[in-house]
């Protein structure tokens, strides 16, 4: 139910990429490996993994996929993809369906994308990678290697790395490309609280413990860490009419967005990358200031038109810039999540949140351990909870479970 369209493919498309520091699960001690990583980590406490990123690089989650990169409409960086080794499956085998479904998904936009597997070490494969996209010629390297992570459904995942970069600077990046892979290790992930009835009607969502409602109204909601530094926010808005509630046109995304980020008190904005999603959504990562502190954020808006009138919704991740590497998978998470609750099932707080980050369609296809989680309930007070795979403890005070801080254990539930 985490993280769209593989980094690579920002450029064949109107370009976008891509889950309070107080984690209530610890985090499991970085690897041997990772100890000697040279590049900086970052840790996702939420979603459950550390990662290298050069410093000054963009990591982003959104839509399935983590990607790391300079910027987010780089020609040059790094995706990597996850899925649990369950039942049959295995290293090649992730490693050959995420391949075609990445030259699938790029040729599709017209643009180039050619691989050649090569073998690997036992049943490792790797391949180069040469495409072009938007005049761009790109040379790049994939690769898939097998990790231990102890779960409920299996206890180990394959890691798929694709590096790319133009082909005259490739060579040069290489090596700093390929550490980023390098130094990517699961971690124990934080589970999230689902609300779904009163007192916080008309609202569903999730948070994690810790966060807080910031600011609620009939139709907005705000969800804040504990330090104020980061929020997820919904807000259903409308109707406007040009020159009667209004002054400024509404009627696009684009238009919208404009609006909201003056109404919010957004100053200097910065655009990192924009995706027009036919002609009522847009989604659109920026930086801007705000209240005198830089922030870094990600904004979905969709607008419905009349012809006199618009209204439309607005979702937005927002954190304090330092931090956006870290926490942007579970801002987008939960801002996905929010919604009116209008009787509305659990299972449909789950596709909500899945179709806003899933622009490009992509999350369905693969088992992506940092998308989907055990529903969970504490048979003490009934309380429910979205549970990362990796929020499994193997030895906990009762045996392998989900457990919380306070060492109760968690009792799965099946979806309705």
């Amino acid at each position: 139910m985490r993280r769209a369209l593989a980094a690579i493919t920002a450029l064949a498309v109107p370009c976008m990429t891509s889950s309070m520091f107080a984690p209530y699960v610890a985090a499991t001690p970085v690897p041997t490996e990772a100890a000697t990583c040279s590049l900086p980590l970052v840790h996702d406490i939420y979603d459950g993994f550390h990662v290298g990123v050069p410093a000054g690089w963009d990591l982003s989650t959104l839509g399935g996929q983590i990607a790391v990169s300079p910027t987010p409409s780089s020609p040059e960086g790094v995706l990597l993809y996850t899925a649990l080794l369950t039942k049959s499956a295995t290293p090649a085998a992730v490693f050959s369906a995420f391949m075609r479904y990445e030259q699938a998904l790029v040729r599709k936009t017209g643009s180039v994308f050619n691989y050649q597997v090569q073998a690997g070490t036992g049943d490792l494969p790797r391949a180069s990678v040469e495409a072009e996209i938007k005049g761009v010629k790109l040379s790049g390297q994939a690769n898939v290697r097998a990790l231990s992570v102890p779960t409920q459904l299996a206890s180990s995942e394959a890691l798929v790395s694709l590096t790319y970069g133009p082909q005259a600077q490739f060579p040069a990046e290489a090596s700093t490309l390929g550490a980023v892979g390098r130094c990517y290790g699961p971690e124990q992930a934080t589970l999230f609280e689902l609300f779904h009835q009163p007192p916080v009607a008309p609202f569903s969502f999730i948070e994690p413990t810790g966060w807080h409602i910031g600011a609620e109204g009939q139709d907005d909601l705000s969800l804040d860490n504990a330090t104020s530094t980061a929020s997820a926010t919904f807000d259903l808005w409308g109707p406007f009419v040009q020159g009667v509630n209004v002054s400024q046109p509404l009627s696009t995304p684009s238009e919208a967005i404009t609006y909201w980020f003056a109404k919010l008190g957004f100053q200097a904005p910065r655009v990192l990358s924009a995706t027009d999603v036919g002609a009522s959504q847009e989604y659109l990562e920026f930086t801007a200031t705000l209240d005198a502190k830089a922030v870094h954020g990600l904004m979905y808006m969709e607008t419905s038109t009349d012809g006199s009138s618009t209204a439309g919704v607005f979702r937005l991740a927002l954190a304090d810039s330092p931090l956006w590497d870290t926490l942007n998978g579970a801002l987008i998470e939960m801002a996905g999540s929010i919604q009116h609750d209008f009787s509305q099932d659990i299972e449909e707080i789950q596709a909500v949140n899945r179709q806003w980050q899933d622009f490009s369609g992509q999350v369905a296809d693969f088992d992506d351990t940092l998308n989907n989680q055990q529903l969970v309930q504490d048979p003490s007070t009934g309380q429910l909870y979205e549970a990362p795979y990796s929020s499994y403890l193997p030895s906990g005070p009762q045996g392998p479970g989900y457990y919380l801080p306070n060492g109760q254990e968690l009792t799965p539930v099946q979806r309705p």
